[in-house]
């Protein structure tokens, strides 16, 4: 894995990411040389997708750096805990609410961050037809979180803010996962 030039992809918007969270651009640029640092360390493994890894990585070292001053991490809500994620309930979301067919191929590719290819081999699909679940699937998982959420996005296409819509009921085994997480909207 060339590090290097992966690192000159993302550095900004991963940037961007870290001072939408941390209001002190210091500390802001410490956490970025500390994941630079955490991806070349990185260099001999093989990373399937990496910006993912890079994003997940980076969210971990805000969540240590909040820790570490013992202060209280806004995620995403001002209600939410340090440890809580939207993405800590996609998992749920997708395997309580979407079809089994549409479910499994989305679960195991943007939850388990396995390679598509290895997707269709685990599930017996072609590699097109588990592309085509995937991206249906994630269709159907924005169009239902849309139904209940209004979502703000910057320029770079990140969630900013989110807030459940005052005319949607979430469903009681939805909010005790939120209640399990210390999660709120």
């Amino acid at each position: 894995m060339d590090t290097e030039k992966l690192w000159q992809q993302y550095k900004n918007s991963i940037n961007q990411f870290i001072l939408s969270k941390v209001n002190d651009h210091e500390d802001a640029a410490d956490i970025l040389q500390e994941v630079g640092l955490k991806l070349a360390l990185a260099r001999d493994r093989t990373i399937h997708n990496p910006k993912a890894w890079l994003y997940q990585v980076t969210r971990n070292t805000i969540a240590d750096y909040y820790r570490k001053i013992n202060r209280t991490v806004e995620t995403w809500s001002s209600n939410s805990s340090p440890s809580a994620c939207a993405c800590d309930l996609v998992g749920f979301v997708i395997q309580h609410y979407l079809p089994d067919t549409y479910a499994q191929a989305l679960y195991l590719s943007d939850v388990e961050n396995i390679p598509q290819q290895q997707v269709a081999d685990r599930l017996q699909l072609s590699l097109s037809a588990t592309k085509s679940r995937i991206k249906r699937a994630r269709k159907k998982l924005r169009a239902m979180i849309s139904d209940c959420v209004d979502i703000n996005y910057n320029s770079s296409g990140q969630i900013v803010e989110y807030e459940l819509k005052t005319d949607c009921e979430l469903p009681v085994d939805l909010q005790k996962e939120m209640k399990k997480l210390n999660f709120s909207l």
